[in-house]
């Protein structure tokens, strides 16, 4: 049977669309998309800064029954979850996650790190690879109560093209996770009643949690980029 799968995203938030139009591009529309909270100005300002405000997703259809709650707290979003028997929710951007919360679905939360699990973890891995002069990666694992530790289900290397400067890099870097997203999807879909078979248990030892690159070092990254370096 396919996985019944629910969207969960911010109100105004950028991956949620990204995922949303990728998804549904798909023909792999989820069984339940609910916006939680709301990305706040400061966020969406640093994403226009960050892409040159080349990235901007498509926004839902206007058709799509899209409920909104104001927090993670609402009991009406996990009932809502439990009611369509949901198999696996997509993070699409809504914040830390409690325990109680990832076990609703049957399987999990997935989530699309930016990076190479396990050596980046943090959330400017795209510029440290780049400063690092490694390939960027995506990443698909399913959310446990550390920070991106879960198991992995997929990785997938990005590809840049030749005449990206940084802020092509970051305007698609969504798009590229969304591919991710779909491939996992696929692979557990695939794997029927035991996604287990699928799934690489992170060494908890292994890895490196970058912190967010100072401005020095973004700059030398942005620069071999534009060298070809990437």
């Amino acid at each position: 049977m396919p996985l019944r799968t629910a969207l969960l995203f911010q109100a105004n938030n950028f991956v949620g669309r990204e995922y949303l139009h990728a998804l549904q591009s798909a023909g792999m529309t989820p069984d339940l998309i609910a916006s939680v909270g709301r990305m706040s100005d400061s966020s969406i300002a640093r994403e226009r800064d960050r892409t040159d405000g080349r990235w901007n997703p498509p926004a839902p259809d206007a058709a799509l029954n899209i409920p909104h709650y104001d927090s993670l707290t609402e009991d009406d979003l996990w009932d809502s979850l439990r009611a369509a028997e949901i198999d696996i929710a997509i993070q699409g951007g809504i914040g830390i996650l409690k325990p109680a919360m990832l076990e609703t679905p049957r399987i999990g939360f997935v989530n699309v790190h930016p990076g190479r699990l396990p050596a980046y973890k943090g959330n400017t891995c795209l510029e440290w690879a780049l400063y690092n002069e490694d390939d960027i990666y995506a990443t698909a694992h399913i959310i446990d109560a550390g920070i991106d530790t879960g198991p992995i289900i997929f990785e997938g290397r990005y590809d840049i093209a030749d005449n990206w400067d940084y802020f092509d890099l970051r305007a698609n870097l969504y798009a590229h996770c969304a591919r991710v997203l779909i491939t996992a999807l696929t692979l557990l879909e695939d794997a029927g009643d035991d996604p287990a078979n699928i799934l690489t248990v992170q060494d908890p030892d292994a890895g490196h949690y970058w912190q967010p690159i100072p401005e020095d070092k973004l700059e030398i990254a942005r620069q071999r980029l534009n060298q070809g370096a990437a």
